[in-house]
């Protein structure tokens, strides 16, 4: 390969200025002419029917343009199971469930009228906990589920309320567990949280009245499957809607699907093409949008003397709440990585997505990660633990390597796994005694390590295409959306690199479903390895469209030619050169462009069996990390202080190093925060009881400890310059890592997240108990 002049560089992010200046316009600022304001009325209730709505004082309240219910809007949507009403239709599944909505002139209108809706409910059970909702005799929350439109690889559970069960069975593991010298079973779980992310949400709609095409603006991260579920919902030609996508502020996983998007549209096909804005508050964001699932995991592991893995039995509830958005494909993925990324002969995993009367949950950043890995991850150093055999011995020991054929029966390569291990450990001084703490009296410090695998989302396809211009500047156009994590900056390098340009000389295409080619989704860290290898192949097909374009004018071959610093020249004679604008404009004037296209798609050799959830090619790549973390636990408190934290990341190739750094320091913080604090409270009635920033304690520059980022190169032979992704192992082995340097301080484990005060001081006080007695 020849030498890289833009990746692999430190390059400062392209959309820095406009951001740090406040000039960048996010969805949520977004004002259109003539445009009217949603407001929506939300269930009070968690599980009801509805047996009466009067919006008769609504409508005629001054300013009021439309009122509207389920009735004005019979559409039903859903990615993986299409379930979810626009608005209710006949009864309600969670407290912040869309009721009725309303559009007026301005937002206190549109508010004012919608308190004006009177509803009567029937009330029905209620079910929170997602155990409670499969066991035998539970009310069904969708009576007609048999009938709703699937996904091909969704397997319903025979349990009421189950969406999916997903079945992994490898080897025997009773006879694993026969075969051990050591079987330890125990129960973790996880609680629901909520994505945070800085702009709530938001979206904007209008109705064409002469044409029926309907426009949405919307921060959505997957523009194009939106489009497809609206198109799907309304039973209207793809041609007839079309996504805009302003600046996003942040999504983390809630901003795919579709939230806002259906009540927008809804509103819009009543105000006689008016555009409409529905913008949630923080609140309404938190009860009515999308949580990050809470989930009950089930482990027992067989393991012999000298610590090899035998067999690992798993159960995950993954408690859905009221809707299946992605909820089957969570469980699916979530579950398949589960028993971590261990050589294991035997395993038998089963994973339950269930509804619930909670708020809708579905994808968040390392998408069923996090809450496999901090059962797993914490049950590993207990077996460890009783074996005597330190946790970084016992995982260099069964982790995955090169070669290994993982448990669901895919071969493995370009597994970076053991040098995350070192390299974490190495960094916070592993088997040397904790760190010094001033004033360490009551203080009990520990270590404590984690690591995981995760798979990306597999078959997708991105497309890309990229426009050379006249004065020898580039746009690409590009699917990808922009939240945050640098993709911009990571796609600029790339087709910067392959055309040899200047990074300046390149710009990024607003997205636009009407001008920009087809991607799956922003989604499953799958950007830089898929959208990057589709804007390298249009890169490379513009630079050969000009090399033919250049060589008659330079008298040469098209082999001849090469191309440096934004200049076309002869190999062998460098100071015969154009520059790549002049090429454009002597070949098509001032006003022509040359445009390269490519599309990239990895082909799944195999998908899941829905029996034994084998495959031998699951994912076009895997991501492994590893985190190490040191606590400092007050005796007297509980409370549970880090000190330090290292994250080693197999990133396969850094693009960009720096905007590397920026993502795992800012999923390591995340991490931290769900490990510490985080905890949407929902109680026994399915209400929201902190839904705001006063008493949902997100983590602050106040709690992180000295962050130590590494970043480990493993090369994925088919990512473009050996790149995999990133963006979401940041923070899945996080709270694992931290639970188990707990443990190691107070010398006892606690099951359940967040490590919050309270759990570790009633966990040293019942040890207490048990050793008094």
């Amino acid at each position: 390969m020849e030498e890289l002049t833009v990746v692999g560089k430190p390059v400062t992010r392209v959309d820095a200025d406009e951001k740090v200046t406040g000039e960048a316009v996010y969805g949520y600022d977004l004002v259109l002419p003539n445009m009217l304001y949603g407001k929506v009325l939300f269930s009070p209730k968690a599980h009801a029917r509805i047996k009466r709505i009067d919006t008769e004082k609504a409508k005629k309240y001054p300013g009021v343009v439309a009122v509207i219910t389920g009735k004005d809007a019979p559409w039903i949507h859903g990615e993986s199971i299409r379930d979810k009403p626009f608005l209710a239709q006949d009864k309600v599944r969670y407290i912040g469930e869309p009721v009725a909505a309303v559009a007026a002139v301005d937002e206190d209108t549109a508010q004012a009228a919608a308190r004006l809706i009177e509803v009567e409910y029937e009330d029905l059970p209620v079910y929170v906990n997602p155990e409670d909702a499969c066991k035998a005799g539970a009310v069904a929350i969708h009576e007609n589920f048999a009938s709703y439109r699937k996904m091909e690889s969704i397997t319903p559970g025979t349990q009421p309320n189950v969406c999916e069960h997903f079945k992994l069975r490898t080897g025997d593991v009773e006879k694993g567990f026969r075969e051990s010298d050591l079987v330890l079973e125990e129960r973790y779980t996880v609680p629901i949280i909520q994505h945070a992310a800085m702009e709530p949400h938001s979206a904007h709609a209008e109705v064409d009245p002469a044409s029926g095409r309907v426009t949405i603006w919307v921060a959505n991260d997957a523009p194009f499957r939106a489009l497809h579920e609206i198109s799907e919902a309304l039973d209207l030609p793809k041609e007839k809607i079309r996504f805009i996508n302003p600046l996003q502020g942040g999504g983390f996983g809630s901003k795919g699907g579709l939230k806002v998007e259906p009540i927008a549209v809804a509103l819009a096909f009543h105000t006689n093409g008016r555009p409409v804005r529905v913008k949630f508050n923080r609140e309404e964001t938190f009860i009515s949008t999308l949580t990050r699932h809470g989930a009950i995991v089930r482990v027992k592991s067989g393991v012999k003397k000298d610590g090899s893995l035998r067999a690992r039995e798993m159960t995950l509830y993954w408690g859905g709440g009221a809707y299946a958005e992605k909820s089957p494909t969570v469980c699916i993925r979530g579950s398949l990585p589960a028993p971590g990324p261990y050589r294991i002969p035997h395993v038998k995993v089963d994973g339950y997505a269930v509804y619930t009367n909670a708020p809708v949950a579905g994808s968040y950043r390392g998408y069923g990660i996090p809450q496999g890995a901090w059962a797993v991850e914490q049950h590993t150093d207990e077996l460890a633990k009783r074996l005597g055999i330190d946790p970084l011995a016992f995982r260099m020991k069964n982790v995955f390597v090169d070669g290994d054929l993982s448990y669901w029966g895919e071969q493995l390569h370009s597994v970076g796994l053991k040098e995350t291990l070192t390299k974490a450990a190495e960094a916070i001084e592993w088997g040397q005694k904790g760190s010094r703490v001033e004033g360490s009296k009551g203080l009990r410090v520990g270590k404590g390590i984690a690591c995981i695998s995760k798979p990306t989302r597999t078959p997708t396809t991105s497309s890309a295409g990229v426009i050379v211009n006249a004065r020898g500047e580039a746009t690409v156009l590009a699917g990808t959306v922009e939240i945050g994590q640098g993709c911009n900056t990571i796609l600029s390098q790339v087709a910067a690199e392959e055309l040899k340009l200047p990074i300046e000389k390149v710009r990024m295409a607003p997205l636009d479903t009407d001008a920009i080619p087809f991607d799956a989704s922003t989604t499953s860290s799958r950007s830089t390895y898929h959208m990057g290898n589709a804007v390298r192949g249009a890169a490379i097909d513009a630079r050969d469209k000009l090399a033919e374009m250049a060589a008659p004018m330079l008298e040469a071959k098209k082999e001849e030619i090469a191309f440096a610093d934004g200049k076309v020249f002869l190999k062998n004679h460098p100071e015969m050169a154009l520059t790549v604008g002049e090429v454009v404009r002597r070949k098509l004037g001032a006003e022509g462009t040359v445009r390269g296209d490519a599309s990239y798609t990895y082909q799944i050799a195999k998908d899941l069996d829905l029996e034994t959830g084998h495959s031998d090619h699951a994912s076009a790549f895997y991501m492994y990390a590893t985190q190490a973390a040191e606590v400092a636990v007050d005796e007297e408190t509980g409370r549970a202080r880090l000190l330090r934290m290292s994250a080693a990341h197999d990133v396969g190739k850094a693009i960009n190093p720096l905007n590397c750094v920026a993502q795992i320091e800012g999923g390591l913080a995340m991490g931290i925060g769900s490990a510490l604090h985080e905890h949407l409270v929902v109680d026994e009635n399915g209400k929201v009881r902190n839904p705001s920033f006063l008493d949902y304690h997100l983590v602050t520059s106040l709690d992180l400890p000295e962050m130590i980022s590494i970043i480990v190169e493993c090369a994925e032979p088919e990512g473009p310059y050996g790149a995999k992704g990133l963006g979401e192992p940041g923070l899945a082995p996080t709270p694992a890592a931290i639970g188990n340097a707990v443990a190691d301080a107070i010398d006892v484990r606690v099951y359940d997240l967040p490590l919050s005060p309270e759990r570790i001081y009633w966990a040293m006080q019942q040890k207490k108990k048990k050793t008094a007695a």
